[in-house]
């Protein structure tokens, strides 16, 4: 089985060694890199290409939505675990419609990293406990897309499959699998039905799927 590849983005250094060192521990974890500013942390990502940024809300340079916006765009395959140093709702809505897969606070036990990481990897999206169901509830009604709801019969029979699909939480790789296409081909279709739908990360794709009645809010 391979290995969580993981890239660490936090300006504290004593914070970083420690984080390398927990994951460390972890059966499946792999460190490949990490650093201090998000400008650095975007061109390292782009190289190494890991499955994982855990990105710090308050690097230099960057702020952290441009910076998942940058790592979302560049390396669709890596996604994004912001490491929150207070709770604010708006916030976390940004953060998801940016293209992040995750939001935890730096105060979350060190078992919480360790779930938000492993699912994910596995092509789903984590809250941490600290966010109160009234506050995912909230972020689920609001949306801020234009009207798509008859966009869809826009889309191809294979576009509408691959949507399905990726709304359920699976990677390209595992919609490829699914499939039975290729992980380009995957990309390649959902490229086509996000521009179709003007959506343009999976966060509004789910948001979008709960709003018409795809999926069950």
């Amino acid at each position: 089985m391979n290995k969580v590849r993981i890239f660490i983005s936090d300006h504290n250094l004593m914070v970083r060694e420690a984080l390398v060192a927990l994951l460390r521990e972890v059966d499946d974890f792999e460190i490949v890199g990490e650093d201090s500013t998000s400008d650095d942390t975007v061109v390292k990502v782009k190289k190494r290409h890991p499955d994982i940024v855990l990105l710090e809300s308050m690097l230099p340079m960057f702020t952290d939505f441009d910076t998942i916006r940058l790592i979302h765009a560049s390396v669709p395959n890596t996604r994004v675990i912001v490491m929150a140093s207070s709770l604010k709702q708006q916030d976390v809505r940004q953060a998801l419609q940016c293209g992040s897969a995750g939001y935890i606070l730096k105060t979350a036990p060190f078992s919480e990293l360790v779930d938000a990481i492993k699912s994910v990897c596995k092509g789903g999206f984590f809250l941490g406990s600290e966010i109160k169901t009234e506050i995912i509830e909230n972020f689920l009604r609001q949306s801020e897309e234009k009207p798509v709801h008859n966009k869809y019969n826009l889309l191809t029979k294979r576009e509408k499959e691959v949507f399905r699909v990726i709304i359920s939480g699976h990677s390209i790789n595992e919609v490829a699998e699914i499939l039975n296409i290729s992980p380009k081909t995957v990309a390649k279709h959902r490229a086509s039905l996000m521009e179709k739908l003007e959506i343009y990360n999976v966060a509004s794709l789910v948001r979008y799927a709960i709003k018409t009645g795809m999926i069950a809010n």
